[in-house]
């Protein structure tokens, strides 16, 4: 099995846009290939699981019980991952934006991985005319941290 340390081995963050199901793909995967037994796709789970969500795993009967079958339907049932008309919200755009007005980017790196993830949320917004392309902008522009914003206006 791959170090759960590289960045190659599968994790699972807990958060709720990193689906389970296509951690337990990756990780299933990996761990055929090592050849594990089902036991020890149980046993050894466990290191590509971000801290925060080792007791909740192991609490679950299918871990108790070390049945892979089991343990990965509960998996799936513990973490659900919401619909697409739940995921992409204007609630869930404002949570994302107020979360990033909060810090400030240091970065080029920091700019880009805040565009990214704020495109991924906003285009189906827009796509769906749930926001226009003028609150999009401003949604944008408003979600970085008030000095950057001010610094940004100085510079022009």
């Amino acid at each position: 099995m791959l170090s759960a340390r590289l960045k190659l081995a599968a994790h699972f963050s807990g958060e709720i846009e990193h689906p389970i199901e296509d951690f337990l793909e990756e990780y299933k995967e990996l761990a055929d290939n090592c050849r594990l037994s089902n036991l020890q796709k149980v046993e050894t789970v466990i290191r590509y699981v971000d801290r925060s969500q080792c007791h909740i795993w192991q609490s679950l009967p299918g871990y108790i019980n070390r049945n892979w079958d089991d343990f990965r339907n509960d998996l799936c049932e513990e973490h659900i991952t919401p619909s697409a008309e739940n995921q992409f919200s204007r609630q869930k755009l404002a949570e994302f934006t107020n979360k990033y007005a909060q810090r400030r980017m240091n970065d080029e790196t920091d700019v880009i991985n805040y565009q990214r993830q704020f495109n991924n949320l906003a285009k189906v917004l827009v796509k769906s005319g749930r926001v226009t392309e003028r609150e999009h902008n401003t949604t944008f522009w408003c979600s970085f941290h008030p000095d950057c914003r001010e610094l940004t206006t100085l510079l022009k």
